[in-house]
């Protein structure tokens, strides 16, 4: 089992966004956050952990996110997300 295999059970929207959050941007209660400079949230974090960006093209997990949107490697988020989760 591969450690993105490990960790994807024990992410949910709570931990997504505060990885968001950590990385600089604005989560609301709602759990909706500006990936661009707009007026309102297009982005949004669904219960499973899943980011979806209306106003752009990209949807998916956090380690997609973090790799696509936030510019980390893929080596750098799995990192990010073990951190997260208090796993080495």
């Amino acid at each position: 089992m591969s450690e993105y295999e490990r960790l994807k059970p024990l992410i949910n929207r709570d931990v997504v966004a505060s990885i968001i959050i950590s990385c600089g941007y604005c989560v609301d209660r709602s759990y909706k956050f500006k990936i661009r400079d707009e007026r309102t949230p297009s982005a949004s974090i669904d219960r499973n952990g899943y980011v979806k960006d209306f106003g752009g093209s990209f949807g998916g997990d956090i380690f997609a996110f973090l790799n696509e949107v936030a510019g980390y490697t893929k080596q750098e988020a799995l990192q990010i997300v073990k951190y997260s989760l208090g796993v080495e």
